[in-house]
C-alpha cells in the first residue's frame, strides 16, 4: 500500500513536472506564434505593401500611358478633323467654282436665250406694228367696201327701182301709142260720121256720133298729155342713169 502510494505521489510529481513544462512550451509557442504572426504581417505588410505600391506604380505608368495614348488619340483626331476639314473645304471649294461655272454658263445661255428672244421679240413688234397697219389698211378699205357695198347697193336698189319704173313707163307708153293710134282711126271715123249727121246727107249718120268724137278726142288729149309726163319721166330716168354710171 505505501509502496504504491509513493508510486503515486511519485507519478504525480510527474505529471505536475510535465504539466509545468507543457504551460511553458503552450506560452512559448503562443509568444512564438505571435511573434510569427506579428512577423508574418510585418512580411505580409511589406510584401503587401511593396505589391500595392508596384501594383500603383503599373497602375500609374499604365495611366500615364493612357493619358499619352488619349494626347496622341486627340492628336491623331484633330489631325483628321483638319484633314477631313481641310478635304471638305477643298471639294466644297470644288464643288462651288463647279457650280459658279455651271452658273455661269447657264448664265450665258439665258443672256443667248434673252438676246434671241429680244429678236424675235423686236421682230414680233414689227411683225404686230405690220399686221396692225395692214389691218387698219383692211379696215379702212373695208370701210370703203362697205360704203361702197351699201352705196352700191343703194344704186343696185335705185337702179332696179328706175328700171322698173322706165319698164312700167315704157310699157304704158306703148299702150297709150296703141290706144292713140285706135283713138286717132275712131275718132275720124267719128268725125265724118258727125259732120253727116249735122249736114242731114245721109239717114244712116247716128246721132251721138259727134259726143262719141267729143270723147275720143277728150281721151285722146289726156293720153297725149300723159304720153308727154311719161317722156319727161323717161328723160328724168335716163338722166339719173348716166348719173350713177348705168
Amino acid at each position: 500500500m505505501n509502496k504504491q502510494n509513493d508510486t503515486e505521489q511519485f507519478e504525480g510529481d510527474d505529471v505536475v513536472v510535465v504539466e509545468e513544462r507543457d504551460k511553458r512550451t503552450y506560452t512559448y509557442i503562443i509568444i512564438a506564434c505571435l511573434l510569427g504572426l506579428a512577423l508574418g504581417g510585418l512580411i505580409g505588410s511589406a510584401t503587401t505593401a511593396k505589391k500595392w505600391e508596384e501594383t500603383y506604380h503599373q497602375l500609374e505608368a499604365q495611366y500615364q500611358q493612357l493619358l499619352k495614348d488619349k494626347k496622341q488619340l486627340v492628336i491623331r483626331v484633330e489631325e483628321k478633323v483638319a484633314k477631313v476639314d481641310e478635304q471638305l473645304a477643298e471639294k466644297l471649294e470644288t464643288e462651288l467654282t463647279e457650280q459658279k461655272e455651271q452658273y455661269k454658263q447657264d448664265i450665258e445661255k439665258l443672256e443667248e436665250l434673252v438676246a434671241e428672244l429680244e429678236k424675235v421679240n423686236l421682230s414680233l413688234e414689227s411683225q404686230v406694228a405690220t399686221q396692225v397697219e395692214t389691218i387698219a389698211n383692211a379696215d379702212s378699205q373695208n370701210s370703203r367696201l362697205n360704203r361702197q357695198a351699201d352705196m352700191q347697193a343703194t344704186m343696185f336698189e335705185r337702179s332696179r327701182e328706175l328700171f322698173q319704173k322706165e319698164l312700167r313707163i315704157q310699157q304704158e307708153v306703148e299702150n297709150l301709142e296703141k290706144e292713140k293710134e285706135q283713138l286717132l282711126s275712131i275718132i275720124e271715123s267719128l268725125k265724118v260720121q258727125c259732120d253727116t249727121y249735122l249736114e242731114g246727107t245721109s239717114w244712116d249718120a247716128k246721132s251721138d256720133s259727134c259726143d262719141r268724137q267729143d270723147e275720143a278726142n277728150s281721151r285722146l288729149s289726156q293720153i297725149n298729155q300723159m304720153l308727154q309726163v311719161h317722156r319727161m319721166d323717161l328723160k328724168q330716168i335716163e338722166a339719173l342713169s348716166d348719173e350713177l354710171g348705168l
